[in-house]
């Protein structure tokens, strides 16, 4: 047995776990990975009490209905027993988890284990013949290196952050680069569809760790705020990677400019009741160098046509865009027949060998995963290594900034090095200046915590809206090879279809086995041997679009620091309120009636909005606004280069500097933005 574990019921579950998925030309779902992974340490001891629940009810059932338990019975009726329970109001809840169970343990590679649903669908992680190659990790200081004074510390190792101890190194300032999260290597951030950023059902590899709970104040909620740990809500609790590199390490790339009305939403569209809409105290033309530079240092794949159009270019993309396949033929030609503009979508990855690195090699798992040959572009492999190589830069790892000063002759830090392990050491260390660019939610929860800022702080947090549509296509079109999306049209960004300046529409991905399991089709069973033959077979037929809008932000939403629970260093953890405007749920539908319309264009039969995916928790993966950029105190966090208002070395450089978040993805405006901001922090310096 993996863990030792006793599993409760035995021959009844073992019944009941191979009707869910019954055995024909491939296991049954007992013998092809779910008796493994009932017995790991992942599926703890109270859901096999749950378990143990059921198959008792089972075996009561069974002996009422004449045979001695449930294995005694004759198939059809134990699917029948299973039916009872599904709806049974005691023992649903059960069946519910059983059924999630064999999910995870038939169609979810985990540890190193690839059950036999995978195979039976075809999934393969990475092409025949493909040998992963672990990248050298960068050198990193131990406690006893660290200084006691620098010039810069940076807070966080995401694109604002890693960006910004590129450009403050290479102009000669000495940097401490402090990241939370230990080090950790490619392989370990691949192949575990449990546990992966994003589809964590458990304790995500990105971390954070145990330690750090956060409270919901979800305003449809009559109990109360709700609190969440990672370890356990790791939907709920945000999809933000915690990990040298941040997001970028896990990413699939798309790394998309903004449009030139993206920087004055509210000058174009004003600002609604309710709302906080505002501009940026930048425009397109002064970001413009910025996106270029990032574009070549980070190392972006695209081609210049109609998904550049409206965003002048002073130079071209440093690769060419990636090569096609078939979900972007079926697409295109949908879209030329509506007579929509359409293009590849820039992605930072290698579409061919690039800075010392191999080409991508399209393996089935880009998305939320680190890359098997190195070939997918971000901070861990662009700007914080050049930072590193001028011998100017410090990069600490498993360590947290767990306070900010902002003092009249120095700012500062106290540092908990070894964060992850038994004994951390407490460090102070001062600076001239402190970037903090720890994500949407830590950066202000730290500077709060730390007595810093002004109201503005944390308010207006916004991210995305998304949208799925999906349909049924006669020939599959989106098989199990990389990177993911493909195609995109901007002709429903600040267009007349979708108000409020819309979103970006793009092919959906090819979802993870565990992820299509969950979701079957309309008319398909929930469970049994039709569930089973839907995987084989039908499920390649399912194909659709994906919308990402602007949305709205409100000055109620919020990251607060909570009143009631505290993280492992005695901080007040994260309290956080997503109220959603009704101009987003404008842009909602306006994108899936637009995403629809592709679809039908394209001859998918079926087609249907997927309901309940937009982001489950407060805090999604492209999260901002929560230290906006402003001219004024009173309309935002910080000035508009970042600098705190009220302090005078203390600057933030991450999304959270965002007031709008724009219709596409952001990260290649993090980096930009960190460069404009960096490079005026250089010329600037607090003497």
């Amino acid at each position: 047995m993996g863990s030792g574990a006793r599993l409760p019921g035995n021959d009844t579950l073992r019944t009941a776990v191979d009707r869910v998925i019954p055995a024909d030309g491939w296991p049954g779902g007992w013998a092809g990975g779910v008796r493994r992974h009932l017995e790991s340490p992942l599926v703890g001891e109270p859901a096999r009490a749950v378990l143990a629940d059921l198959a008792a009810g089972l075996d009561v059932w069974a002996r009422a209905h004449g045979a001695a338990g449930f294995g005694a019975l004759a198939p059809a009726a134990q699917d029948e027993g299973l039916r009872a329970a599904q709806a049974d109001p005691t023992l649903g809840p059960g069946f519910e988890l059983l059924r999630r169970l064999c999910w995870e343990g038939y169609y979810a590679a985990s540890a190193g284990h690839s059950p036999a649903g995978l195979a039976m669908v075809g999934f393969a992680p990475v092409p025949p013949g493909v040998v992963p190659v672990e990248p050298e990790p960068l050198g990193s200081v131990d406690v006893g290196q660290v200084r006691r004074r620098y010039d810069a510390i940076v807070v966080g190792s995401g694109p604002g952050g890693g960006t910004a101890a590129r450009v403050l190194a290479a102009a000669g300032r000495h940097v401490l680069l402090v990241e939370r999260a230990p080090a950790r290597s490619n392989a370990e951030l691949r192949g575990d569809h449990l546990r992966g950023k994003r589809n964590a059902v458990y304790s995500p590899t990105v971390g954070p760790g145990p330690g750090y709970p956060r409270e919901l104040d979800t305003a449809n909620s009559s109990d109360g705020p709700v609190v969440v740990d990672v370890a356990t809500d790791a939907g709920l609790y945000g999809l933000n990677a915690d990990v040298l590199g941040g997001g970028t390490r896990v990413w699939q790339g798309m790394a998309w400019r903004f449009l030139p009305e993206d920087f004055r939403m509210r000058e174009v569209y004003g600002n609604p009741d309710g709302a906080s809409l505002v501009d940026w105290p930048v425009d397109y033309e002064q970001m413009e160098p910025y996106y270029t530079r990032a574009e070549a240092e980070l190392g972006v794949a695209g081609a210049e046509g109609a998904l550049t159009a409206r965003t002048p270019r002073s130079g071209g993309y440093p690769m060419p865009a990636m090569g096609t396949e078939p979900a972007r033929e079926l697409l295109a030609r949908a879209a030329e027949d509506l007579g929509w503009g359409w293009g590849p979508i820039p992605l930072a990855l290698n579409s061919v060998p690039h800075a010392g690195r191999s080409a991508c090699v399209r393996c089935a798992q880009c998305v939320g995963h680190a890359c098997p040959v190195d070939a997918k572009n971000g901070a861990h492999n662009t700007v914080i290594p050049a930072a590193l190589a001028t011998g100017r830069c410090d990069l600490l790892q498993d360590a947290e900034v767990i306070e900010v000063r902002d003092d009249h002759g120095a700012a500062g830090v106290t540092v908990m090095v070894g964060a992850s392990g038994p004994e951390p050491v407490a460090l102070e260390v001062a600076a001239d200046v402190v970037v903090v660019a720890a994500g949407a939610v830590e950066t202000p929860r730290l500077l709060l915590a730390s007595g810093l800022g002004n109201d503005h702080l944390g308010r207006h947090l916004h991210d995305h809206r998304f949208v799925s549509i999906l349909g049924t296509v006669d020939d599959p079109v989106k098989p199990y090879v990389g990177p993911g999306h493909s195609i995109a049209t901007l002709d429903h960004v600040h267009a007349a279809t979708v108000p409020w300046g819309g979103g970006v529409l793009v092919d959906l991905m090819s979802l993870l086995p565990l992820t299509s399991a969950g979701a079957p089709a309309p008319g398909v069973p929930g469970w049994g041997a039709g569930h089973k033959e839907w995987m084989r077979t039908g499920r390649a037929h399912v194909f659709g679009v994906f919308g990402m809008g602007q949305e709205i932000p409100v000055g109620t939403s919020r990251v607060g620091l909570s009143p009631r629970v505290r993280d492992r260093w005695g901080r007040p953890g994260a309290m956080l309120r997503k109220d959603v405007h009704p101009a987003s749920l404008q842009v909602d539908d306006g994108m899936a009636r637009e995403g629809a319309v592709w679809l039908r264009a394209a001859g998918a039969a079926d087609v249907r909005r997927l309901v309940g995916t937009a982001t489950a928790s407060a805090a999604g993966e492209h999260s901002c606004g929560t230290a906006r950029m402003g001219t004024s105190p009173e309309n935002s966090a910080t000035d508009p280069y970042g600098r705190l208002h009220g302090a005078r070395r203390v600057v933030v450089c991450d999304s959270s500097l965002h007031p709008t978040n724009g219709s596409v993805n952001p990260t290649l405006t993090i980096m930009a933005n960190a460069f404009r901001v960096a490079e005026h922090l250089v010329a600037n310096w607090p003497g």
